[in-house]
């Protein structure tokens, strides 16, 4: 890897860590957590955890969204960069390349789909909104099934190049 491509995928990698810390941070007061809300596929679930949050949960809830809005893009194109500037994806069939190269894209899209779906959603009476519910939670799932299967992509190329004596350039 370039020493200019190695900055590069450091400063997204940093700015991921430090995004989603934020995040983390800031949204881990909120109990149920917030994996029960992106993942409440029916309006019970969903406006069940709203409620038992209260106002201030609510509040911090709708506060995150400043962050959270930002955040899809930055993990996407630290997830681009690193499979497009570093070493750790040669090798790989064209097909899946491509497959890593857009994982974490997709899951923003995803992930701003869902944002956009539980700003409407708040602005709404409760117990409202089932259909929009039910396709949030399916964006969500499909935002962190393609997180997940990036990081275990990862991992392979690093067992495979643990395998084969290789050490990962700096």
């Amino acid at each position: 890897m370039k020493t200019g491509d190695r900055w590069i995928v450091f400063f997204a990698a940093t700015l991921f860590v430090a995004s989603q810390l934020n995040i983390v941070l800031m949204l881990a007061p909120l109990e149920p957590s917030i994996f029960a809300l992106q993942l409440a596929f029916s309006a019970a679930s969903f406006w069940s955890i709203v409620d038992t949050w209260g106002a201030a949960g609510l509040a911090l809830y709708r506060a995150h969204f400043v962050f959270d809005n930002l955040h899809p893009f930055i993990y996407g194109a630290f997830g681009y960069l690193l499979v497009a500037r570093s070493s750790l994806f040669a090798g790989l069939s064209p097909a899946i390349y491509r497959a890593a190269l857009l994982m974490l894209p997709l899951a923003g899209v995803f992930d701003l789909c869902e944002n956009a779906a539980h700003i409407h959603l708040l602005a709404q009476a409760p117990g409202s909104g089932a259909l929009l519910i039910a396709l949030s939670a399916s964006c969500a799932l499909l935002k962190w099934a393609l997180a997940l299967l990036f990081a275990l992509v990862v991992l392979g190329q690093l067992a495979r190049r643990a395998r084969a004596g290789k050490t990962v350039r700096r």
